[in-house]
């Protein structure tokens, strides 16, 4: 079980203190989604020419791994595709250089006044030629279930489209569950194939829309999607996405990322 947490859940850490809060609370990986007030990779001061090597070096000697690196690019815009495809090949060139294995991208929302077969056939076109660009490297150029594309019927045509092996999936399991609830297990069939990376959370259902929470109390099934997981060898990150930069309102990362871990540990020992 490889445990990891993005740092969208700890907005106020700089990086030294991700990585080494990280190995005290029992993760073994980080995934980076903005440091401090920056979200853009190669502006972050630890990844910058001349400090790259320094920065491996600390890793290693925490023995934290960097498991992958989210960009803000979303694909479903015509006008800002071209900008978005640079932002993510900078952030690919980065990533190998570091040997981090996964850049994540959005393909979102569909669009007011553009068919909805545009908008997911664009979103597959930007994935081909972002992981055209990253052949010949490690890197893998993940799309993440994340708003609007969180079906089957939008994510399998952009699936079905990409003949790279440099192209995988993150299922967010809180933007699946609002659209399947505990139906789950169609929607993980059908997309199983091209899922590489987890994004973990939880949230009550209210009629007032989802309200996140801390993992295992509220109504996802955390429980239920883990195991049929195990039971196909997944062996990927479970990443744990606390968003607390977009809800400061959440619990502190000092307990809600020991408190990931503890109940992590208690479903890998029921198992």
């Amino acid at each position: 079980m490889k445990l990891s947490f993005t740092t969208l859940g700890c907005p106020k850490w700089s990086f030294e203190q991700a990585v080494k809060n990280a190995r005290a609370m029992g993760f073994v990986g980080i995934e980076l989604r903005g440091v401090l007030d920056e979200m853009r990779m190669e502006r972050i001061p630890a990844f910058m020419p001349g400090r790259q090597q320094d920065t491996l070096r600390f890793l290693r000697g925490e023995g934290v791994s960097l498991c992958g690196f989210g960009a803000s690019a979303h694909l479903d815009r015509a006008e800002a595709l071209p900008e978005a495809l640079e932002e993510v090949r900078a952030a690919i060139d980065l990533c190998a250089a570091l040997g981090i294995p996964m850049v994540r991208v959005f393909g979102d929302r569909l669009q007011e006044g553009v068919p909805e077969k545009q908008t997911i056939e664009q979103v597959a076109y930007g994935l081909s030629r972002l992981c055209e660009y990253a052949e010949g490297s490690a890197v893998n150029v993940l799309l993440e279930v994340h708003g609007q594309f969180n079906t089957v019927e939008r994510l399998l045509p952009v699936c079905r489209a990409q003949t790279s092996e440099r192209f995988g999936l993150i299922w967010d399991v809180a933007h699946s569950d609002r659209a399947v609830r505990d139906d789950f297990l169609p929607f993980y069939e059908a997309l199983k194939p091209w899922i590489r990376h987890m994004h973990i959370k939880d949230h009550l259902r209210t009629k007032d829309g989802d309200l996140l929470c801390l993992v295992g109390q509220g109504d996802i099934p955390l429980e239920r999607i883990l195991d049929a997981l195990s039971a196909d060898g997944y062996d990927g990150w479970l990443s744990f996405e606390w968003e607390k930069r977009w809800h400061p309102e959440l619990p502190e990362p000092e307990e809600a990322f020991p408190a990931y871990v503890e109940w992590m540990r208690a479903w890998e020992a029921r198992r």
